[in-house]
């Protein structure tokens, strides 16, 4: 015997609709298909925390678990990169803070309005960051203090 669908009409945002379509796109579907398989997954995601099986509870608490160390990961890996870029982009810094102090004497010697421009305290602050740095010494701290 054959199962009578129903028609349902349904009322969406914009957001949701460009969500809906994009899951079609994603998944080579047609979007009735999209919509009907993402009321499944809804509905079989919201048994797992209505009826609160063992099983359920189960696989929510692993999952919560495996995308709070992802979290924690991504985060840790995150820092080793910021301070890996810190470390490559203050290997120049001296050189480049040289040719930057001779430039600026030009400079100075060119144009009247930088005759009082502080220089010297804006190099050595930045030829301090980059030799802590280049020491070893924290991006964040290096960055925090400056």
């Amino acid at each position: 015997m054959a199962t009578k669908k129903k028609v349902r009409s349904l009322r969406i945002d914009p957001v949701l609709d460009k969500r809906i379509t994009s899951y079609a796109a994603a998944s080579g579907m047609k979007e009735s298909d999209a919509v009907r398989d993402l009321l499944e997954k809804g509905l079989a995601c919201e048994s797992l925390s209505v009826f609160a099986t063992p099983v359920g509870r189960l696989v929510r608490d692993v999952m919560e678990a495996e995308f709070s160390l992802m979290r924690e990961d991504m985060d840790s890996r995150n820092d080793a990169l910021e301070e890996r870029v810190a470390r490559v982009c203050s290997r120049g810094t001296k050189a480049s803070l040289q040719a930057a102090a001779m430039l600026n004497d030009v400079s100075r010697a060119i144009i009247p309005a930088w005759k009082d421009v502080p220089a010297e305290e804006l190099w050595a602050f930045y030829a301090k960051q980059g030799g802590e740095l280049q020491a070893g010494r924290v991006y964040a701290d290096v960055k925090r203090e400056g």
